[in-house]
């Protein structure tokens, strides 16, 4: 009964992701279609690659006729934030089984991530919780994506580039209300944003990204308490 109900608390507490991740799915699959992708392609990318950046990203090349060597280390560098991200959720389900945790992994997204870190259920984050949350952001992502090819031709594709715009809007309204309670967690917020920022100016997108992550969150490890992210 206890796994149940946690279960369906994950499932409640993806409802902000889920909301954001539909328009941006549609996004997503108008602009596969648009590039010339079947539908089992396009919808195979949401179901085994399931990135929103990086999957936007191969189409955008596949449409280019890059390399499908390229294509793959693409995907692989704009992704390697994740294996920082799962690192520190899994490591609150240590007791869980190893394949157990490697499936539940792949539902990780900077969304889940942040729900899943910043919940006031992050003390207790139970198996049940986790799955409930990720599966449902996981299927909103994938429904996303089949409305978006079946029906690219009834949308403009005005439409299409504003419904990206929601991803980055669900993303800030999960993190503001954790940065109002915490100033030290708003400094490292605004850090990593500044450090981002003039490494884009340098370096690829997904590289500085993964630096100022990485190189950020080493640094609010010196400062942030637990009680920071409650």
């Amino acid at each position: 009964m206890i796994m149940k109900k946690d279960f369906k608390e994950g499932a409640k507490a993806a409802t902000p992701i889920i909301l954001g991740y539909i328009p941006v799915g549609i996004a997503y699959g108008m602009m596969a279609k648009a590039t010339g992708l079947t539908f089992f392609r396009a919808l195979s990318f949401s179901l085994f690659v399931y990135t929103g950046a990086g999957q936007m990203a191969a189409v955008t090349m596949l449409a280019q006729n890059a390399a499908y060597v390229t294509i793959v280390f693409t995907v692989f560098i704009l992704n390697l934030r994740h294996i920082i991200m799962s690192t520190c959720i899994m490591e609150k389900m240590e007791k869980t089984s190893l394949p157990i945790r490697l499936l539940l992994s792949f539902g990780i997204t900077d969304e889940v991530f942040v729900m899943s870190m910043t919940d006031k259920k992050i003390n207790k984050l139970t198996l049940s919780f986790f799955a409930g949350l990720a599966l449902f952001s996981y299927l909103s992502w994938n429904i996303g994506s089949t409305l978006g090819f079946l029906f690219s031709s009834i949308l403009a594709s005005i439409v299409s580039k504003s419904l990206g715009v929601s991803l980055h809007a669900m993303f800030i309204g999960l993190l503001v209300p954790n940065t109002k309670k915490s100033s030290r967690l708003l400094c490292v917020v605004i850090l990593t944003m500044v450090v981002n920022w003039v490494l884009n100016q340098f370096l690829s997108s997904s590289l500085s990204i993964l630096i100022s992550t990485l190189g950020c969150a080493l640094i609010g490890l010196c400062f942030i308490s637990k009680e920071d992210l409650q």
